[in-house]
């Protein structure tokens, strides 16, 4: 897989262990962050690259609610600008999508489910599909679309709830895990098992979407005790009954697409995710207290 491959968003929670396991696999890796140019405007120029894996983007649903028009400038147009880029190179694309079934009218949720804006998040990302399709089909760029549910692993931003919750309970100073709400359930997929479904996207056949997930859901309470679980610890997990209005009670994924067409499926349990994840970041925190201690 000798390979010239640019990933955009390089340097966030899944571009940095994406571009070190293609870099693994004997690709040469082309990085852009943020601070190597605005992804809506900036210049990628001509690098002979074979594909693309389109991470950068705004992400923060609540953010999207009070000041969408910067969603749409990254999501959409920059969007656009990375299909452009790929029609220039002749390179194949895989782009990440996500909230875009909005209430589920069946579960689990297929490819094949009605796509509905449930804030302006989704619609960008709707409408960046929508670039990525039409260039498909206009341009024959190969493209993937990947949409994921909930994917979680070491080195997420502690905004989300699986960072959250692990803050909790690896404090010794918290007697009780606090939840805003123990009624929904999500699906959620470990990161590696999220590198492997991108890595088997690299030679598209004309436009595809496929969901990414583990066809099970949990709710925060089961998490919690699932953490605790692992780390040795017993104290209650308590609900502050924060109902959000229109809140979906429960998503799974249907990943039998990607399956059947590209041989791919989660191999690792919640479980073990949640394992993994608490080793590196008590890794991580013992090593930063040694760097303290040594001055």
């Amino acid at each position: 897989m000798c390979r010239r491959v640019l990933v955009t968003g390089s340097s966030g929670f899944i571009g940095i262990p994406l571009a070190g396991r293609l870099e693994a696999a004997g690709c040469q890796v082309i990085r852009h962050a943020q601070a190597d140019g605005d992804i809506a405007s900036c210049s990628l120029r001509d690098r002979r690259i074979d594909h693309v894996f389109h991470l950068a983007a705004r992400t923060s649903v609540e953010e999207s609610w009070t000041s969408p028009v910067p969603f749409y400038a990254t999501n959409v147009v920059g969007t656009a600008n990375v299909a452009e880029f790929c029609r220039s190179q002749s390179a194949s694309l895989t782009m990440i999508s996500s909230y875009v079934y909005g209430a589920p009218r069946f579960l689990p949720i297929s490819e094949e489910h009605p796509v509905a804006a449930f804030n302006p998040y989704g619609h960008s990302k709707l409408l960046a599909e929508e670039v990525c399709r039409y260039y498909a089909r206009q341009f024959h760029i190969n493209t993937t679309v990947i949409r994921p549910f909930n994917v979680y692993g070491p080195g997420q931003n502690e905004s989300f709830l699986i960072p959250t919750l692990l803050k909790q309970v690896l404090d010794p100073g918290i007697q009780e895990i606090s939840i805003a709400d123990d009624r929904p359930r999500r699906d959620y997929l470990f990161i590696d098992d999220f590198l492997d479904l991108l890595l088997c996207t690299m030679q598209p056949a004309g436009f595809a979407i496929f969901n990414a997930g583990s066809g099970s859901s949990f709710s925060a309470r089961e998490l919690a005790e699932i953490m605790l679980h692992i780390s040795g610890r017993a104290m209650p997990v308590v609900s502050r009954g924060e109902f959000r209005p229109r809140e979906v009670l429960d998503v799974v994924a249907d990943c039998r697409k990607a399956k059947d067409v590209l041989g791919w499926e989660p191999q690792v349990p919640l479980s073990d995710g949640i394992r993994r994840t608490i080793e590196a970041r008590v890794a991580l925190q013992a090593g930063v207290e040694q760097t303290a201690a040594n001055g």
